[in-house]
């Protein structure tokens, strides 16, 4: 139903990794947010697996009795609504007692309960939207760098080891109805744009550094030849027009309220290159609003 994009508060961290010291805090947010990403692109690439009907609704957040829930994906097949909770552990953990541990004997957070939480939400919602579908919950161990010892023996679990065996288990022949295209709608119509828990680092912009880090390395431009960007560190080359592109969809996201100028876009991209480029880049990709010195810039144009 909707393809898988990074979070916004993930963007804006990839954004600022390059323009600012994150604290150790705010390292270990971004990292966690990376890999929590890495591990639901790998699950995406499992379900392609399947070769049943089916539909997929990814990174949904939804919201019932004053509380907000989240699924990493869900998948309505075989009118089963199945629901799965996507862990990207490294390492050794062991199930204690219904708790879970790492290997030094650090208890933490338990996904099963957030599971069992997510399908208490997740039916009282259906019910009151008209629907009556079964809830299948997962809880998926996707790193093949992860072990988890006295696993409870239980449908829920299913370890980097069991995806191949699980996806091919389907032997589902039924076709999607109506049902469930309109329950998919539905929810769709109705998840939240963003967490409601996101939490981004502070910033400000005098405070960032200036300039249009390389897509592959993050490290800045600072060689322009002709018509490209090239990056002195990995030698990536990247047409000077995208580059600049790039960093003013970079500058929105961070600075929604701040008006877009030619000369607030060639501070914030320190390019060598000359004011005319900018200006013919901005009027040829994006909006006007006004002429001469009060003009400024709004949405990129369709083309």
């Amino acid at each position: 139903m909707k393809t898988r994009n990074k979070t916004k508060e993930l963007i804006i961290y990839d954004y600022l990794v390059n323009r600012k010291p994150l604290s150790s805090e705010e390292t270990t947010k971004y990292e966690s947010l990376t890999k929590g990403y890495t591990g639901e692109i790998a699950f995406d690439k499992q379900i392609e697996q399947l070769k049943q009907n089916h539909l997929i609704l990814r990174d949904l957040w939804l919201f019932h009795n004053k509380k907000a829930f989240q699924m990493d994906t869900a998948i309505i097949m075989d009118h089963i609504f199945h629901v799965y909770e996507v862990k990207n552990y490294v390492g050794e953990y062991y199930y204690e007692n219904d708790k879970l541990y790492t290997l030094s004997g650090k208890q933490i957070d338990d996904p099963l309960l957030q599971l069992k939480r997510t399908e208490s939400l997740l039916t009282q919602l259906l019910r009151q939207l008209g629907y009556h579908i079964p809830i299948c919950t997962h809880l998926v161990f996707i790193n093949p760098e992860c072990t988890i010892f006295q696993a409870p023996r239980n449908k829920e679990i299913i370890l980097p080891t069991q995806l191949n065996r699980y996806f091919h288990s389907f032997q589902s022949t039924k076709s999607l109805d109506s049902t469930q295209y309109h329950l998919a709608e539905k929810l769709e119509s109705i998840r939240l744009q963003q967490s409601p828990y996101a939490q981004t680092p502070e910033y400000q912009y005098d405070k960032l550094k200036k300039g249009t880090p390389c897509p592959q390395c993050g490290n800045f431009y600072t060689n322009v030849k002709g018509k490209m960007c090239i990056c002195d560190t990995c030698g990536t080359r990247e047409s000077v027009t995208i580059a600049i592109l790039r960093n003013v969809k970079e500058f929105m996201i961070l600075f929604p309220n701040e008006r877009i100028t030619t000369a607030k876009i060639i501070e914030w991209c320190c390019l060598p290159v000359a004011k005319h480029r900018f200006k013919y880049c901005l009027q040829k990709y994006l909006y006007t609003n006004g002429k001469n010195k009060g003009a400024y810039y709004l949405s990129f144009k369709d083309n």
